[in-house]
């Protein structure tokens, strides 16, 4: 990511049937008794139906209306994630050592990342996962869980690492790892949830390439595989159904507090603040001002709704951020577990809301 200037979601007859009482007085005729039977039932209907408007009026004036939260919380309520399990993750992702873009590092990080999705129990039915056929050299990994409605939700984070001369094994542990972390452990949530119910929504985990640029951030070096993906989406039209994309990047830090970026979708930020105070992790998150060039910013210009989780203050003064000091040692399950149950806590209510708060 780069910290540029700133810048520019039959009714069953019963004729003739008695229960235990005579349907129609003496010298009344069939038909008669019919109308009246009617007559009454009509009247019983029209009372009935007076007494539930009259006191869904009532309840509107005293309580204010219901939402949809409150009628379904219970029964939707978000899968979390297992924070340990994230940090193994991210360790086996660090352990692969370099993955800059357009090397073998970057395509076996992708590789290995589809193999630990298929790995997961319950996945074989729960999702599937695939390597994107490279468009720009980049090796996207997406896996996508489908939900009671097409309309889908991507929770994003990079897995390629920045490319240091300095460094030369430069692995990425916050950098890159812990987004990848993140999102496995999401998979498996994912998958032990589609084992009793149905998600509310579709949700894809799109693991980006070529976030970082070789050289500078222009058109073509930097945000590659995130250009790509928002290619791909406009090109078989599955971004008419994409509601909103959510980026974890830099998320694992021990001392973590998450500045949305400036940049991010003002109703989509709302969201996750509302969700973060919801999680009790309202100390953890604040309303950024800065904008930042990062995977989400390519969804922005095709005119999705986008945020971007991000801590960009990695050590003191950010002294850790690509440098030889992003180490394993300097993130943490608690942190990884905060950034990602948020975001499917924002997934659940978007989905939940019928995406009305976008």
């Amino acid at each position: 990511m780069y910290e540029p200037d700133k810048f520019d979601r039959k009714q069953n007859g019963t004729e003739g049937k008695r229960t235990g009482f005579r349907l129609y007085a003496d010298g009344v005729s069939r038909e008669e008794g019919n109308r009246f039977l009617l007559g009454y039932l009509k009247l019983l209907f029209s009372i009935f139906g007076a007494i539930l408007v009259s006191g869904a009026v009532l309840r509107f004036f005293i309580l204010g209306p219901v939402s949809c939260s409150s009628l379904n919380s219970k029964e939707i309520a978000p899968p979390v994630i297992d924070g340990e399990l994230a940090m193994k993750y991210a360790q086996g992702n660090f352990d692969l050592g370099p993955k800059v873009f357009r090397t073998e590092g970057a395509k076996k990080s992708a590789e290995w990342i589809a193999e630990q999705a298929r790995m997961i129990p319950g996945f074989d039915k729960a999702g599937r996962v695939r390597i994107i056929p490279p468009a720009r050299g980049e090796y996207n990994v997406e896996i996508t869980f489908p939900g009671k409605v097409p309309e889908f939700v991507i929770i994003g984070a990079h897995h390629d690492t920045k490319r240091l001369f300095s460094v030369p094994d430069f692995a990425g542990a916050n950098d890159g790892a812990s987004g990848v972390g993140a999102l496995l452990a999401i998979a498996d949530a994912l998958a032990k949830y589609a084992q009793e119910q149905i998600l509310p929504c579709t949700v894809r985990l799109v693991f980006f390439d070529g976030e970082e640029a070789l050289y500078q951030y222009t058109e073509t070096d930097g945000l590659v595989g995130s250009r790509a993906y928002v290619d791909m989406l406009k090109n078989d039209y599955s971004g008419l159904r994409c509601r909103a994309m959510i980026l974890l990047d830099m998320i694992g830090d021990k001392d973590l507090h998450i500045d949305l970026a400036g940049n991010s979708t003002p109703a989509l930020a709302k969201v996750v603040m509302a969700e973060a105070k919801a999680a009790g992790y309202a100390d953890k998150f604040s309303l950024g001002d800065t904008a930042i060039l990062d995977d989400h910013y390519p969804f922005l210009q095709a005119g999705e709704k986008a945020v971007d989780l991000i801590d960009f203050n990695y050590g003191p003064d950010n002294r850790y951020w690509h440098t030889g000091a992003d180490t394993m040692d300097k993130i943490s399950a608690e942190s990884i577990k905060t950034a990602a149950d948020v975001a499917l806590r924002v997934v659940w209510r978007l989905a939940e809301n019928g995406f009305a708060d976008l």
